[in-house]
């Protein structure tokens, strides 16, 4: 007579150890994979090459305030270094290397929704006679911050986006340069 396990009889003990080896597996993968987005993080700026970073990324907003027909260093709103996406990455840096995403914001006074158009086809045409791709941005929905005002953006030869668009908080015209995510020696304490 055959005896039929009941179902809620324990599992025969030949089939715990592969039960076993299927969870550690899947420990010992998820474990692999998080010390992989460790370790490949790409480049990892020297403290110079992150100075030249930040002058690049100062520099090519400088130029598309100057486009507009701005004095850069009166509309200069304020330089930024954290950004919470960066900074919470997944992966671990090793000592002595900072995570920043250097931004320099200018608030530009348009007189009128006209005028900040023409300053949208400005700087549209200024970055297409670079060869850049130009990208739109749409405008925000009427009751939205900003509403009716689209924006544009680019990336420059060095990697630095720039654009025209309504603030997320204020709605108010911002142009920003903004250098990216990027891995680099020392810690900075200003950048002015």
């Amino acid at each position: 007579m055959t005896r039929t396990p009941s179902p809620t009889a324990p599992a025969p003990l030949r089939r715990r150890p592969a039960r076993v080896l299927v969870r550690g597996g899947a420990v010992l993968l998820v474990a692999v994979l998080v010390q992989g987005c460790a370790l490949v993080q790409g480049h990892v700026m020297s403290e110079t090459e992150f100075r030249t970073h930040l002058e690049r990324t100062q520099r090519a907003g400088d130029e598309a305030a100057r486009q507009l027909g701005l004095n850069p260093s009166a509309v200069v709103d304020r330089h930024d270094m954290s950004n919470s996406s960066c900074k919470d990455d997944l992966g671990l840096d090793a000592e002595g290397v900072s995570r920043d995403q250097p931004s320099v914001t200018w608030t530009p006074d348009f007189a009128s929704p006209a005028a900040y158009a023409t300053a949208v086809a400005t700087l549209r045409e200024a970055w297409s006679a670079k060869g850049l791709t130009v990208r739109d941005i749409p405008a925000p929905d009427a009751g939205e911050r900003g509403a009716g005002l689209p924006g544009i953006r680019t990336t420059d030869d060095h990697g630095v986006e720039l654009s025209l668009r309504p603030g997320w908080f204020s709605g108010k015209p911002e142009l920003v340069a903004d250098g990216g995510c990027v891995r680099h020696e020392g810690a900075l304490v200003s950048w002015k």
